[in-house]
């Protein structure tokens, strides 16, 4: 009886957690009407949130607008959105021109005003995922018991965006603790994807790419532990880059994991709609007074030249359409047709192209989730305790929940009925001693190794292309089964800690949906049960967009970049 009363006091806090957060969105969205409601955003104005970065940047430096015209524009369209209930957004940031305002600006040094007005993010309106702690904002993930409790102070990149003259006006939602890639929210909402709304966003970043797909802010920041920014990218047809752990700052910002993994580390990215906006998002981050902000991230400018291939070097470039290993999940025909069209787009514009294969990708899947779950999940499970568990957690919360014997017995079944992409959750079990946790970081970087190794071998690479994920956005009501396993395909470059992105190549045509049927029908008549069920989910993925995962040695993001917008430009031309 004791403890029954006590759960029910503690569902009726949550509720009034709950019910108190929701008034204060209420009033956050009310006070940005208000402040609407004093200025005349015309026609003329709205249209330009339809402007990439570069574009912007250059009608605030020509005078053709002013950073406080702009950023009335931009929260206009993410009201607009936010009303039509898919916007991805969590909470305007109210004091966003109070850095414009004239007073402000009169107390600043020329000199800094000079450098600021050189950035290309002067005067920019930018989204930030909601974990980016900002000074009197919550930072939920996705959770009821996180809420109502706002941080003190910017996290380090919040601090150099606004000393670059960046303005963060709005924050993005998370799927529920920044594990699930259903988008759903108990706080804030569901978000779904904006090219068809019964088709999955993606996450943990669901809010950054909803937003920035529909045109709600110019570019995002979002998060990468395991293809956090990455696959909502890949399933909204985005641009974005997951850099090389501290080459930008995570100092300061919601780490929900702390306790619970190893090796591991979220790393800060750019999301956008081209890849020129991503690097202007890097050269402004890449400064002094970040180096100075955070010792730990090297001193290292953004290096146009490589980024624009001034020396003319010819790169040496691998590729592979899929994984061929029953362990793990096949990418769609779609997907590898896209791989080829890079390639080719690459190979005409004068670059080495080689195949590549991963050493033991289904190893590296494994280690990956060996550090990810190296508590057990007890983490995790604390933080789900007495919350609404989101669809794509309860298969994970109950495997998390089961005894060591029963994830071996759940393994063997998937493996003996041929699901066996599913078979892991002996990885889930938690590392028992600390020996345990050394033989694990052992294996790491031996893992590490042995990567590095092969892409030597394969021709000493600049960089791969891969897929980002095996398919397009799938389904809602797609089990978890068939979404999680896809993670194997960003998780590798997670664990070996290499700079990748994604670019858009098109989208999905009446072909691919015919070729994917033809496919179902084939594996489920060779017993492939899984493989046929991944084929058979492509059926109404027709008009979503496609896009391929580009990766470069560690620190040489702009090398990324440099691929990725000659793959970007290949697609565009085939377009038309």
């Amino acid at each position: 009886m004791f403890h029954l009363i006590r759960r029910l006091y503690q569902q009726h806090q949550q509720n009034e957690r709950l019910r108190k957060k929701q008034q204060s969105v209420k009033q956050n969205i009310n006070a940005v009407r208000s402040q609407l409601a004093q200025t005349d955003v015309t026609d003329d104005l709205l249209a330009l949130t339809d402007l990439g970065l570069g574009e912007l940047s250059q009608k605030i430096a020509s005078g053709d607008v002013t950073p406080i015209q702009l950023l009335h524009a931009f929260q206009t369209k993410a009201l607009q959105l936010y009303e039509k209930g898919n916007s991805g957004i969590c909470e305007f940031v109210l004091q966003a021109q109070s850095v414009f305002e004239d007073s402000s600006i009169a107390e600043e040094e020329e000199e800094h005003l000079s450098t600021m007005r050189k950035s290309p993010l002067y005067g920019i309106p930018i989204s930030l995922k909601e974990t980016f702690c900002m000074k009197g904002y919550d930072s939920t993930g996705g959770l009821i018991k996180c809420c109502n409790s706002p941080v003190e102070e910017d996290c380090v990149l919040v601090t150099v965006l606004r000393k670059t003259g960046a303005i963060p006006f709005v924050r993005t939602t998370t799927s529920q603790a920044m594990r699930a890639l259903d988008g759903a929210n108990p706080v804030f909402g569901d978000t779904t994807n904006p090219f068809n709304t019964s088709r999955i966003v993606g996450g943990s970043s669901c809010g950054e790419a909803a937003l920035v797909a529909q045109r709600g802010a110019p570019v995002g920041i979002a998060s990468d532990i395991g293809g956090s920014t990455r696959i909502p990218a890949a399933f909204c047809g985005l641009a974005s880059l997951k850099p090389t752990v501290n080459r930008l700052s995570s100092l300061g910002c919601l780490n929900l994991a702390k306790h619970s993994v190893l090796v591991l580390q979220a790393c800060p990215g750019p999301v956008a709609r081209k890849v020129d906006d991503l690097a202007g998002v890097m050269r402004s981050l890449l400064t002094p007074l970040m180096f100075d902000l955070d010792p730990r991230v090297p001193p290292m400018p953004f290096n146009e030249e490589t980024y624009n291939g001034s020396s003319k070097k010819k790169l040496t470039i691998g590729f592979y359409r899929t994984f061929h290993d029953p362990c793990l999940m096949p990418a769609a025909a779609v997907v590898g047709e896209a791989i080829n069209h890079a390639a080719s787009t690459l190979g005409k514009a004068g670059h080495r192209i080689v195949r590549f294969k991963p050493p033991n990708p289904v190893k590296a899947y494994k280690l990956f989730l060996r550090c990810i779950f190296a508590d057990g999940g007890w983490e995790l499970r604390r933080l789900l305790f007495n919350e609404p568990v989101v669809p794509h957690l309860r298969f994970l919360n109950l495997v998390l929940s089961s005894p060591r014997w029963t994830k071996f017995t759940i393994d063997v079944f998937a493996r003996f009925v041929g699901f066996g992409p599913v078979a892991v959750a002996h990885t889930m079990g938690g590392l028992r001693s600390a020996q345990a946790a050394i033989d694990l970081l052992v294996a790491v970087r031996e893992y590490q190794k042995e990567f590095h190794k092969s892409w030597l071998e394969a021709g000493d690479l600049d960089a791969v292309v891969c897929p980002a994920f095996p398919y397009p956005a799938p389904p809602i009501d797609t089990r978890a089964m068939f979404v999680m396993p896809g993670i194997a395909y960003v998780s590798l470059y997670n664990l070996v800690d290499y700079p990748a992105g994604t670019v858009s190549t098109g989208f999905v045509d009446h072909v691919n949906i015919i070729e994917s049927n033809k496919l179902a029908i084939d594996r489920h008549l060779e017993g492939d049960r899984y493989g046929s069920r991944i084929a058979a989910m492509q059926r109404g993925s027709e008009g979503l967009p496609i896009v391929v995962q580009v990766v470069g040695r560690p620190f040489q993001e702009e090398t990324v970049l440099r691929v990725m917008r000659t793959i970007e430009e290949g697609a565009a031309t085939r377009a038309n």
